[in-house]
């Protein structure tokens, strides 16, 4: 155990001790179910406290960072059932509030933040759905452009191919910059077309002697496609 968190803990459990002494010491006043209530709700309201100091709010190994979206309605939730909560307790030792109604009081508070923690995540669900569409979307314009460098790699070292077809394919990689990912179904289609016809002249270019007018037929074709591909 480290040092530091050695200190944490013995800084929360002394948390924990200073409310559960404070209320034993000058809650003489307070009923014990009384008491007992407003230790344990005092000790829920230390504890979200706590979790915010020692916690970190982001996980930075998710890349989506979902509580980036979650924060702010937790933070308005929590907040307001604290205050909400503490004024309660105050108000019941001020005025004796019987214990039943400091009770329901309390119970209202916790539904409350109970469904405003559904709603944060339900908004953390959101983000991580939004992320992985764009995840998804941005995987299709870097599959392609894979497909292209590792096949202008292999042009480098193809003997005898056309300078025109070797010259526009070096266009089309220098253009697949310029591509934008898209999740659109012809856009997808557009995408396999062209990793398709990537490998057809692969295949092509096997012998760039015979094949030459298919090479440059296929090329020009290929030119079409991410013309094409490149309105989405």
């Amino acid at each position: 155990m480290t040092a530091k968190r050695f200190y944490n803990i013995l800084a929360i459990l002394l948390g924990y001790g200073i409310i559960i002494g404070g209320f034993l010491v000058f809650g003489d006043s307070l009923e014990d179910k009384v008491k007992i209530l407003d230790i344990i709700v005092s000790c829920l309201i230390f504890t979200q406290f706590v979790q915010f100091s020692l916690f970190p709010l982001i996980n930075f190994g998710d890349s989506s960072h979902k509580e980036v979206g979650m924060m702010g309605i937790h933070i308005y939730v929590l907040n307001f059932c604290c205050i909400v909560s503490i004024g309660i307790m105050i108000y019941g030792i001020i005025y004796h509030i019987p214990f039943k109604f400091q009770l329901m009081g309390q119970l209202v508070v916790l539904f409350i933040l109970l469904v405003g923690r559904v709603a944060t995540l339900h908004a953390g669900e959101k983000v991580q759905q939004i992320h992985r569409k764009e995840q998804v979307i941005m995987h299709g314009k870097l599959s392609l452009k894979s497909v292209m460098d590792d096949f202008m790699d292999d042009i480098a070292i193809v003997k005898d191919l056309d300078p025109i077809a070797k010259q526009k394919l070096q266009n089309i990689h220098e253009s697949m910059r310029f591509l934008s990912p898209s999740s659109n179904s012809e856009a997808l289609r557009f995408d396999e077309q062209f990793s398709q016809s990537v490998e057809d002249l692969k295949i092509l270019m096997r012998n760039t002697n015979l094949n030459k007018e298919k090479i440059l037929e296929e090329t020009e074709h290929l030119e079409r496609i991410l013309s094409r591909r490149k309105k989405y």
